[in-house]
């Protein structure tokens, strides 16, 4: 009697395709410059978050980028890092889940599969529907639930004054609102007050129950 032999089973990766709005509408001097810093950007990523790439982060065209990762778990720090650390254009980010008919490269280029085609879909989508804070796809189930959570995030974010904001990403680094008021030298109830303003409670909660959603494709995603 011959067993049949195991199904084999295809390894899921997370793209992401990053791209930068209306940067041809800039000046080429300020074009140039905020090239520049889109590279320096890429950078960072790539440094960052080392362990969950899959095949790093790399500047495909001059206005857009794209990478693989291992897990999906870092989604919300990247949409976040994206947003704060880039201000010279805002940023549209495709994020499709699939597995890949190329080979895994070091650096994500030349590489095509459902993983791509998907993440490429959610730019497409983001640019037609003028939507921010990332988009979904190839999620099943799950795409119409993470989109709908990352536009009230991305809603509740773009209200924030400039101290909101700051505050708010100083508190998911990890510091509590008396570290905070100690190193801006301010004082905690200030600190209170404006984040119950801001709603960080219910932020914080919502942001946590989204990142709760991407726990059953951390790695292996098999």
């Amino acid at each position: 009697m011959h067993m049949a032999a195991p199904k084999s089973r295809k390894i899921r990766y997370v793209a992401l395709i990053v791209d930068m709005v209306g940067s041809r509408e800039l000046s080429e001097a300020a074009r140039a410059r905020a090239q520049k810093r889109f590279g320096a950007l890429v950078q960072q990523l790539n440094k960052r978050y080392s362990k969950q790439i899959a095949a790093r982060f790399v500047i495909t065209l001059g206005d857009e980028f794209q990478g693989l990762l291992r897990s999906t778990t870092v989604i919300p720090d990247i949409i976040s890092e994206l947003e704060n650390d880039f201000s010279d254009r805002t940023l549209r980010v495709g994020i499709g889940l699939g597995q890949l008919y190329t080979q895994v490269p070091k650096y994500a280029i030349n590489v095509d599969g459902p993983a791509l085609h998907s993440a490429r879909s959610a730019v497409e989508k983001a640019k037609s529907s003028a939507v921010l804070g990332g988009v979904f796809e190839g999620f099943g189930t799950l795409d119409v639930i993470l989109n709908g959570v990352a536009r009230l995030l991305w809603f509740h974010r773009f209200k924030l004054t400039e101290q909101q904001r700051m505050f708010f990403n100083l508190l998911r680094k990890g510091l509590s609102q008396t570290q905070i008021a100690e190193s801006l030298k301010i004082s905690r109830q200030l600190v209170s007050k404006q984040l119950m303003s801001a709603g960080w409670s219910a932020y914080a909660e919502c942001e946590a129950a989204w990142r709760g959603l991407f726990t059953d494709y951390a790695e292996p995603m098999l």
